[in-house]
């Protein structure tokens, strides 16, 4: 299963030439240094900005509003993909230009941070290709390879995070000092790096590309409309809480260190990521299995839909450091997105794959930016974090209730094993 693939002439798009062979392998690994980077500005731009004077709304919507950026993105890259049938050289591109962009940011000012970040989010849109890649191989399960790349995600973050760290526990961390600028090159460097192993990730044979695209559309694709629906208001829910989280350990949470040790609040994040990402590198393996056939998809969303609203609920009714360190931890995202994700391909055929993936991929972004921006304006009218959880949990509640249609029919019909979704 990881292995390359030669691939033979005249399979591509005409005039091209023989497609360079695929291997999984390198999407792999370029998946995981690529999230190095993710990892790094989860921890940092969020109390970065806090400490450069961006003030809590600031904070939040630089979790929240470049994923307006990406949203937008991700179906452009997956349009271009269904259109061109290109998936390795634009994967390329976009990643060697956020390089540039991380040299920027100890100079940018936190307006400019926000800025620089809004163009990075949308060059690491191009991603969606790499989870295109991952459902096109008619030999291999596309869930198993949906839930190695959230291995690759999380692995990465983690890692990110590590490297990162020592930089991090520096007093009154800023990026726009030595620290920073040593954080800021760490984070090209890996980008950089990222980009030359996509290189070598090759394309997959295909058909070319049609002269006129095939439609894709609510009326043509009603079923996968609905679920970017439904998922955009999942993440919206989810993310009130991730970027208040960060503006709340900074302001009351994490006086006291972590569980009492000495440590800043930007440290603490830092450690908070790390955590989060090894869980969900363990958790990663078994969401591809749990995402196998459509049954169990359908009833997973709904399941995993309402554990959201119950955390949330939880760490609103009890806002102390461990019961928030918890929900943090838990790896809830990476079994809803590898379910979601798997059920869009599989409701989408070979020419619309990119545009369907990039849709639910989208979704999640747009959850983010909405959710962002309510936590930034919640926490800016000095509505108490607890508060913010409570309403996002009630959000979730009813977000989960979208599912529940889908549920109903898994139960009521169990589709057989569909490995290739196609």
């Amino acid at each position: 299963m990881w292995s390359a693939r030669e691939t033979g002439p005249g399979i591509g798009a005409p005039g091209r030439g023989p497609v360079r062979s695929f291997s999984f392998r390198h999407l792999f690994a370029g998946t995981w240094l690529a999230y190095t980077s993710f990892g790094v500005l989860i921890a940092v731009l969020p109390l970065a900005e806090l400490s450069e004077g961006g003030g809590p709304l600031l904070a939040t919507l630089v979790v929240g509003a470049p994923l307006l950026a990406q949203t937008v993105a991700s179906w452009g890259w997956g349009w271009l993909a269904d259109r061109t049938g290109a998936r390795r050289s634009p994967l390329v591109v976009a990643t060697l230009l956020q390089v540039p962009l991380f040299a920027t940011f100890p100079l940018v000012g936190p307006l400019g941070l926000f800025g620089v970040r809004i163009a990075q989010s949308a060059l690491f849109g191009s991603l969606v290709l790499a989870t295109t890649q991952a459902t096109e191989e008619r030999e291999v399960s596309a869930a198993f390879r949906l839930g190695r790349l959230q291995l690759a995600q999380n692995g990465g973050m983690l890692l990110g995070v590590a490297a990162a760290f020592p930089f991090l526990v520096t007093a009154g961390f800023r990026l726009d000092s030595f620290a920073g600028g040593e954080v800021s090159a760490l984070l090209a460097g890996f980008t950089l790096v990222a980009a030359l192993v996509f290189v070598f990730a090759g394309d997959l044979p295909r058909p070319p590309a049609p002269a006129v695209p095939t439609t894709f559309a609510p009326r043509s694709h009603p079923k996968v409309f609905r679920l970017a629906g439904a998922t955009t208001a999942v993440s919206t829910a989810r993310y009130v809480v991730v970027a208040a989280i960060p503006v709340y350990l900074a302001s009351t949470l994490g006086k006291g260190g972590f569980f009492g040790l000495p440590a800043n609040p930007t440290a603490q994040l830092a450690i908070w990521v790390a955590v989060s990402s090894t869980l969900n590198l363990v958790a990663s393996p078994f969401s591809g299995r749990w995402a196998e056939t459509p049954a169990a998809r359908l009833r997973g969303l709904l399941v995993f839909s309402l554990m959201y609203s119950a955390i949330w609920f939880a760490i609103g009714f009890f806002p102390d450091y461990p019961v928030v360190f918890a929900v943090w931890a838990l790896p809830v995202a990476v079994f809803f997105t590898v379910a979601t994700v798997r059920e869009a391909a599989y409701l989408s055929g070979p020419s619309e794959r990119g545009r369907a993936v990039g849709l639910l991929t989208a979704a999640f972004n747009l959850g983010g930016l909405l959710g962002g921006a309510a936590a930034g304006l919640l926490l800016a009218a000095a509505v108490p974090a607890p508060s913010v959880f409570l309403i996002s949990a009630a959000g979730s509640l009813g977000a989960a209730l979208l599912f529940v249609p889908g549920a109903v029919r898994a139960s009521g019909a169990i589709e057989g094993l569909r490995t290739s979704g196609t």
